[in-house]
């Protein structure tokens, strides 16, 4: 996932350049090659060689294209919308392992379950290419509400314009934060939970309504970023996290660890949707995928690090309850940057005005 996020500035200039469809498409077919060649694998590089492929097309394939289309299409209800797209995440985590354990275990070979992946890919390709439509920035009318919608101020941003934004490094460093809850708590909770001796049983049942939570909190959150600025909606979401952590080192077995997994899995599956919303909000969308793609590519120290942070916790101090913590001091970290982000724009404005 680190090597695949270096692919994301690419991704993102491209999709500025061509639109969001060839790259949607090429992507899926990138992804369906990658998996239609895992049955051939021999040595262990083939493994990594076909990983780094696949997760290299993955933003293409998926998390660009959703935060592009939507904004085209829906810019007076892009909050709730985006988070009814990516919800799609969500989905796919609780019945996609499913579906491949059946596969594996009705052709008891686990090459054909990558074959029916690959077959499910090219299928998505076929679809996007002859559904998905752009529309046209120009024809497009500026989103109205309580909120200043910047999506269609018609700016190109270029890289060398972003690196003079002290916006830039603070929202690419909040979401580098951020990408964090992914790698080292959610990827360790099941087994910190069974670490502090619940059953493997309820330990799943946690991870179901952890996921079924973060579905609601996409689209709740999402929907207050037509209310509100979506920086302070961000800002929310990073503290609901942070209650979520230290609920769940606290609760310990009890009942009210289900309580913890809950709060925190709200605010933690609103994070993906917030995170094009806070670029559209910032910086527009005519020049979303080049910014995407350039924050994109920070997170390559977030998937990189954050499950060497968790395994050295474990490793070194016998539980998971550092790294943690660590990540909660992270998420502080975020909202800090991002305050300060908004101060200073505001600022900026009354010097303006």
């Amino acid at each position: 996932m680190a090597l695949g996020s270096l692919t994301s500035p690419l991704m993102g200039s491209l999709m500025d350049r061509y639109g969001a469809k060839p790259i949607m498409v090429g992507s899926l077919i990138i992804m369906c090659i990658g998996f239609a060649l895992r049955p051939l694998m021999t040595e262990l590089w083939h493994w990594y060689f076909l990983s780094a492929l696949q997760f290299g097309a993955l933003n293409g394939a998926a998390i660009f294209p959703a935060g592009r289309l939507v904004g085209l299409w829906f810019p007076k209800t892009r909050g709730r919308v985006m988070g009814v797209t990516m919800m799609g995440n969500n989905f796919g985590g609780l019945t996609v392992p499913i579906l491949i354990g059946l596969a594996i275990g009705s052709q008891a070979a686990w090459e054909i379950a990558y074959i029916y992946v690959a077959v499910a890919a090219l299928i998505f390709a076929v679809l996007a290419f002859f559904i998905v439509q752009e529309p046209s920035l120009d024809k497009m009318e500026q989103g109205t509400g309580q909120v200043k919608n910047e999506a269609f101020d018609g700016r190109n941003w270029l890289i060398r314009d972003l690196l003079k934004s002290p916006t830039f490094y603070a929202i690419a460093l909040a979401i580098m934060l951020g990408n964090f809850t992914y790698t080292t708590v959610l990827g360790h909770v099941f087994a910190h939970l069974v670490d502090i001796d619940i059953s493997e049983t309820s330990a799943a049942l946690c991870l179901t309504v952890l996921a079924g939570c973060g579905m609601f909190g996409k689209v709740i959150l999402g929907y207050f970023t037509e209310k509100i600025q979506t920086r302070f909606v961000m800002m929310v979401c990073f503290v609901g996290q942070i209650c979520g952590i230290i609920l769940i080192l606290l609760m310990g077995s009890g009942v009210g660890v289900w309580f913890a997994v809950a709060l925190f899995g709200f605010f933690m599956g609103s994070f993906g949707a917030l995170v094009p919303l806070l670029v559209q909000d910032s910086f527009g969308i005519k020049s979303f995928g080049t910014i995407m793609g350039v924050i994109s590519a920070t997170t390559v120290i977030s998937f990189g690090f954050g499950p060497i942070l968790a395994g050295l916790s474990y490793d070194l101090l016998g539980s998971y309850q550092v790294a943690f913590i660590v990540v909660a001091i992270m998420f502080g970290v975020a909202v800090f940057v991002l305050n300060w982000a908004q101060e200073n724009q505001n600022i900026k404005t009354q010097k303006v005005n």
